[in-house]
């Protein structure tokens, strides 16, 4: 933290600092000037009501009178503020107004506690005891700008040392309470500067957060408006490459070598299109906090993900699927989760050799808990790329046996979407004895039955 003793914060914040500490300022304003009036109209009740024998009270009309004062002055300063506040809340604010209220209460705190002192005089205990209160109250509770401690500073001294004189003779005592005055106004500066430092330097540092959230919200916009562009612009594209080199491929008359070609195009616009795809996935899983889920029966539903790889997709790599005995039912948000299912899927057939099989295993336990392992008897994982598997765009992406490309960003968006699920997934793997993803997710009720 920055204490400004002798200093004033950065101009570029300067303005916005004073009408919210201005503000602050107001509401301090309103709750001490309403404890402070309760507090001397108990003082006049108790002395009334216990009828209290003030001839022996010394200096009994000057406490008098300063209670009557305060009654008056509190009320009026209450008010104000309350009127103030109502200002800034609406958009209006009087800055100038408040801050010389403020200035004003500051100083009326202070000469209270003054007042009080020259009162108490005849009683050592006492002697600059309630001007230090005074002091301590105006410079911990409020926020002023150094000017303006400056200005309550020598004001404060400058009424001391006139009025001293009514209660104190001698040069003597006149000199040492001068001196005692100094030293208590030399404390309030000190409070004072280090309660501004205090609240400037929270202050700041919430301004800052506030900026960065703002540049973090227009580089998330950005990058979705970046993204849309691409999902437009460069899907329609693909697609028709795609969509003429099938049209080449499937004519007869060209020769071996251009059909290697046009063969190689297509994987190359699926391949690109995969790209797309994962990175619309991951913008959208930031984006949206939560989605749509349904209860579904899990046996089924990935038997059926089975299938469609078994025909489909995993070319010379065999995929078996190790269901359970009973219905195991959960919720998921169906399109999501087989996402997740291919991702894991793919990276098991990238990494396994042809005539090798991948495991789907669906199992429950007792308490519940759902676990689904894919589990491939591939080339594995080095130990050292295990903490990085799922990073976005990881330093563990690596080239399939096949020469397959990643882009590092799959096995992070299958994280994203488990834990939004309330689940979550972890890996256990072995270099040249396979990987095994596991999925944990909770059981849901059916028919009146909790599946296990």
């Amino acid at each position: 933290m920055q204490v400004h003793f002798f200093s004033r914060i950065n101009p570029a914040y300067r303005g916005i600092f004073r009408n919210y500490s201005t503000l602050q300022n107001l509401k301090i304003v309103k709750v001490i000037s309403l404890v402070n009036f309760l507090l001397n109209i108990s003082l006049r009740l108790i002395v009334l009501t216990y009828d209290i024998p003030t001839d022996r009270i010394k200096h009994y009309d000057e406490f008098n009178d300063a209670n009557i004062l305060a009654s008056i002055l509190n009320p009026i300063f209450c008010l104000l503020s309350i009127v103030l506040i109502a200002q800034y809340e609406r958009g209006k604010p009087k800055h100038i107004l408040s801050q010389i209220l403020v200035l004003l209460f500051g100083l009326f705190i202070l000469f209270s506690g003054m007042r009080a002192t020259f009162f108490a005089m005849h009683n050592p205990r006492n002697t600059m005891l309630m001007y230090l209160i005074g002091v301590v109250i105006t410079g911990a509770f409020f926020t002023f700008e150094f000017f303006e401690t400056i200005l309550i500073t020598v004001v404060a001294g400058i009424c001391f040392n006139v009025l001293l004189p009514h209660y104190q003779e001698g040069a003597s005592e006149i000199i040492m309470n001068n001196l005692g005055s100094l030293v208590v106004l030399v404390v309030f500066y000190c409070i004072s500067r280090f309660s501004f430092s205090y609240r400037a330097d929270n202050y700041l540092k919430l301004k800052a957060i506030e900026e960065k959230n703002v540049e973090i919200e227009t580089a998330s916009r950005l990058k979705n408006e970046i993204l849309g562009i691409v999902a437009h612009d460069l899907r329609n594209p693909l697609a028709a490459i795609r969509v003429l080199a099938t049209i080449m491929e499937d004519d007869r008359t060209i020769n071996a070598d251009n059909k290697e070609n046009v063969q190689m195009i297509k994987a190359s616009c699926d391949k690109a299109n995969a790209i797309i795809n994962d990175l619309i996935e991951t913008a959208h899983n930031d984006k949206d906090n939560v989605f749509d889920i349904e209860e579904v029966e899990l046996n089924q539903y990935l038997l059926k993900i089975v299938d469609e790889w078994a025909k489909n997709k995993t070319g010379h790599t065999n995929i078996l699927y190790y269901g359970t005995n009973k219905p195991i039912y959960t919720h998921i948000n169906t399109e999501k989760m087989q996402r997740v299912m291919d991702n894991l899927i793919s990276n098991a057939v990238k990494f396994s050799k042809d005539g090798d099989h991948v495991e789907i295993r669906l199992r429950v336990d007792d308490f519940g808990q759902i676990f689904i392992d894919i589990k491939d008897f591939g080339m594995g994982i080095p130990e050292a790329m295990l903490p990085y598997i799922f990073d976005r765009f990881s330093r563990a992406s690596r080239r399939g046996l096949r020469g397959e490309e990643s882009v590092g960003l799959g096995l992070s968006i299958v994280k994203q979407i488990v834990e939004k699920h309330g689940g979550s997934i972890e890996v256990s793997s072995a270099e040249e004895k396979g990987t095994t993803f596991t999925i944990h997710m909770t059981a849901v009720r059916h028919n009146n039955t909790e599946t296990r």
